[in-house]
């Protein structure tokens, strides 16, 4: 993980006017050696009929470096947009650091995401903030779903699954959808009171900060597709299997105060984590999580299938 000393971020400077000085909705997008697919996303903002937005875009390539001279080189020949903030990341490196860096610089009562290899569609932010200016306080997090774009050509429709108190669900989440950070659309209030990103965990950042806010928060959802995760990304993060394994296991270490309380979750949770650390190849360690599992819960009805994939041999 790349650390870097804390300093006040640069900005592209931009004429002000009264829509950008005002936003409702601060769009923070962190972006890394992959300039050209951030025109997609950057465009995909600034097309929203909702438009009493600010796109905070932080660049995480490092201060004078080619990839960050030619992204900002870039967002300059292409946009000339006042709500349009560019930020060097001078904080933590890596996709929460940057994020972090973004929810800081955010100036707006709700706070949204863009990973930027994905894009929205043009309803996105106004029924999300039509649903959340309507909703309870407690709700703190309006979720939606996506188009999930595959290398063939084919197109899936994934939709929420989980609203309400979800913390139950995050906890023994097995298979199914989850939140997902380009879908969110979140009070400010929700970091004010939860944190931000663990800078600590190289993956499952996301799913580590879902269940704080569900701590705390309600989640609602548009069910309608609002974004698109696109399958021409250059690398991502659960990608690489080892820092998957260890982000796991940094959760794990987070909330395994809540899996005391319920041992049937913490099986399911330990026959996950078994499986995991199997495809990594650690297959000693797999087994030892796969007996902790066994242990907890003998007539868990998915032993048998995680054990054939956790206990064959390679």
């Amino acid at each position: 993980m790349r650390r870097r000393r804390p300093d006040m971020a640069s900005r592209v400077a931009r004429p002000e006017n009264p829509m950008a000085s005002n936003p409702r909705v601060s769009v923070v997008i962190p972006t890394y050696r992959r300039p050209e697919l951030l025109q997609r996303a950057v465009r995909s903002v600034l097309a929203q009929t909702f438009s009493s937005l600010e796109v905070v875009i932080v660049d995480d390539n490092g201060s004078g470096r080619p990839q960050q001279t030619r992204t900002q080189r870039l967002l300059t020949e292409t946009f000339d947009d006042p709500r349009i903030r560019y930020i060097i990341n001078h904080g933590e490196g890596g996709g929460s650091g940057a994020r972090n860096t973004g929810i800081h610089h955010a100036t707006a009562p709700y706070i949204a995401f863009l990973d930027d290899d994905e894009d929205w569609e043009p309803e996105k932010l106004e029924m999300q903030v039509a649903l959340l200016d309507s909703a309870a306080p407690d709700v703190g997090v309006i979720d939606a779903g996506f188009l999930d774009h595959k290398a063939d050509g084919r197109i899936r429709t994934v939709r929420p699954k989980m609203q309400g108190w979800i913390l139950e669900r995050l906890l023994r989440k097995t298979g199914g959808r989850a939140p997902k950070l380009s879908t969110l659309l979140c009070r400010r209030e929700v970091f004010d009171t939860v944190g931000a990103f663990d800078t600590s965990l190289p993956a499952r950042e996301d799913y580590d900060l879902y269940i704080r806010i569900a701590r705390h928060f309600r989640f609602e959802s548009v069910m309608k597709p609002l974004a698109n995760k696109r399958s021409d990304a250059e690398q991502r993060i659960t990608g690489d299997i080892n820092n998957f394994i260890e982000g796991f296991e940094g959760v794990y270490r987070k909330i395994i105060p809540d899996l005391r309380t319920r041992p049937k979750t913490h099986a399911t949770y330990l026959l996950k984590h078994a499986e995991i650390l199997a495809l990594g190849g650690q297959r000693e360690a797999a087994r030892q999580k796969y007996l902790q599992a066994f242990r907890l819960w003998w007539f868990n009805p998915r032993l048998f299938p995680y054990g054939l994939r956790i206990l064959r041999k390679p």
